[in-house]
């Protein structure tokens, strides 16, 4: 787990400092869910996040991990909605721009499946990380939504 929170600090902390935030708050709540025996959480981060570099700049890989914890938080905490517009403007920011790499259509419909599969793999360990400790989950969640400095997409 030290290994890939130290990886992902650093981009995250390259890409945006209130990413960086929120990041640093869910490795603690992932590190308190987890018990010694029981890895699997860090593991499946620590695959997801291993070769995002191909796929994302660091500010996009913070932008799409802070809209997939937001969103995980609007199924798991009361009194938390997404604002599918807000969500939706999010969304596209982190997409552009596209690689400059990508010239054909094709290549850019495989960049966004690509994209939108890490974003999904990214929101459902938020969802398995959260039901597993609601409590923790959510309180994390009042703590961020309370720090006015943080752009979110529930109201």
């Amino acid at each position: 787990m030290e290994q890939i929170v130290k990886r992902c600090f650093r981009t995250s902390l390259a890409a945006n400092s209130v990413a960086f935030a929120l990041f640093l708050a869910q490795a603690a709540f992932a590190q308190e869910v987890v018990t010694g025996d029981d890895l699997r959480m860090d593991r499946a981060w620590g695959d997801l996040v291993i070769d995002q570099e191909p796929i994302l700049t660091d500010s996009q890989f913070a932008k799409l991990n802070n809209l997939a914890y937001q969103a995980a938080v609007t199924k798991i905490c009361d009194g938390y909605e997404l604002d599918q517009t807000k969500f939706g403007e999010g969304v596209s920011e982190a997409l552009n721009p596209a690689p400059a790499t990508i010239a054909t259509p094709e290549e850019i419909m495989q960049w966004q499946t690509a994209v939108y599969f890490r974003f999904g793999a990214s929101y459902g360990l938020f969802l398995a990380e959260g039901n597993a400790n609601v409590a923790s989950f959510c309180k994390a969640a009042d703590e961020f939504d309370a720090d006015t400095t943080v752009k979110n997409v529930w109201r």
